[in-house]
């Protein structure tokens, strides 16, 4: 399942980083049982692979706005 970026949006910093550090652990997790062949959904890793990036981009989004704002 997808994350909509206004979801992510609406958590906090502390929110991000937890959503953030799980779905990298299930990435690995995906990853490991797709090496051992005991994957049954494979399309869950593209969609975990597309969520961390786009909470990646929100939050280095956020942290340009805050270097903007203090120049």
């Amino acid at each position: 399942m997808s994350i909509d970026p206004d979801e992510i949006r609406s958590m906090t910093m502390e929110e991000r980083i937890k959503l953030l550090e799980d779905l990298r652990l299930e990435l690995m997790k995906l990853r490991a049982q797709a090496k051992m062949g005991t994957l049954d959904n494979t399309s869950r890793i593209r969609i975990v692979r597309k969520n961390i990036a786009r909470i990646l981009t929100i939050i280095n989004e956020e942290k340009r706005k805050i270097e903007k704002g203090k120049k």
